[in-house]
């Protein structure tokens, strides 16, 4: 499916709870912590862009093998392969200003994968695996 395909789907159910995020098997904060729900999805280009309520953008740049299933109780969105997959956040009970904003970001180089972040108050550590799927809400 394309871009504007999957977010055709999606935007059919929104407001959606799709649960705690993993990047190429790296978890956003620890293990099951988090609920995201999405509340806007629109393509650009080749990538997909997803909002959620608490201010969070996932941008998926050339999403591929993407397995979307809407229905309840358990709502399921899995992206196999991407080339870039970018998530920005606000600092969970800071203000929303430009100062509070954070993001990871992971990419493929060559047969790897590489990550990063702007967290200022601890150091990530990323162990991102080519084999995990790019995006999955669990």
């Amino acid at each position: 499916m394309k871009p504007e395909q999957v977010a055709a789907a999606i935007a059919d159910h929104l407001p959606l709870t799709l649960g705690s995020l993993r990047v190429f098997g790296d978890w956003f904060g620890r293990e099951l912590d988090n609920i995201h729900t999405a509340v806007s999805v629109h393509a650009e280009g080749d990538s997909l862009i997803l909002e959620f309520d608490e201010g969070e953008t996932l941008t998926v740049g050339g999403p591929d093998g993407v397995d979307f299933r809407p229905t309840a109780p358990e709502h399921r969105l899995t992206i196999e392969r991407a080339q870039r997959v970018h998530w920005t956040w606000y600092f969970y009970g800071r203000p929303r200003l430009p100062e509070n904003r954070y993001s990871e970001e992971h990419w493929i180089e060559g047969y790897d994968v590489k990550a990063r972040s702007t967290a200022d108050w601890y150091m990530p550590v990323f162990k991102p695996s080519i084999h995990a799927p790019a995006v999955d809400f669990v």
